[in-house]
């Protein structure tokens, strides 16, 4: 057993790992959240942090995330923490060994869909 899954067995939290896919419902705009895949992770939230998203653009990091890898996580899909939804910003695969993965990831926010209409 490595490192990192004796720590998730032991404080690991319970997370799911989803898509999001955009609908729309009377005339309007909805999200629809699919696929889920349950997860174990080590949670540390994190302050003065930012990372560059897929579109190049400079994020604040709110969550870093470090799990077993899994090639069906991408930094397309969203994680539920509790009762939030939070997006990944960066998936690394620690030394490119396929074992671990850490998951920058960002606190949903009001602010957050102002800046990308720019």
């Amino acid at each position: 057993m490595s490192l990192l899954a004796h720590t998730l067995s032991r404080c690991g939290q319970n997370v799911t790992v989803e898509s999001r896919d955009m609908t729309i419902v009377n005339g309007k705009a909805s999200e629809v959240f699919s696929d889920p895949i349950p997860i174990s992770a080590a949670v540390k939230t994190v302050s003065g942090v930012t990372a560059f998203d897929n579109t190049n653009t400079e994020t604040v990091i709110t969550h870093r995330l470090c799990v077993v890898y899994n090639a069906d996580i991408t930094a397309e899909k969203w994680i539920k923490l509790n009762t939030k939804r939070i997006r990944i910003v960066s998936v690394e695969n620690c030394c490119e060994q396929n074992d671990t993965m850490i998951l920058l990831c960002t606190e949903r926010g009001t602010e957050a869909s102002i800046v990308n209409q720019a």
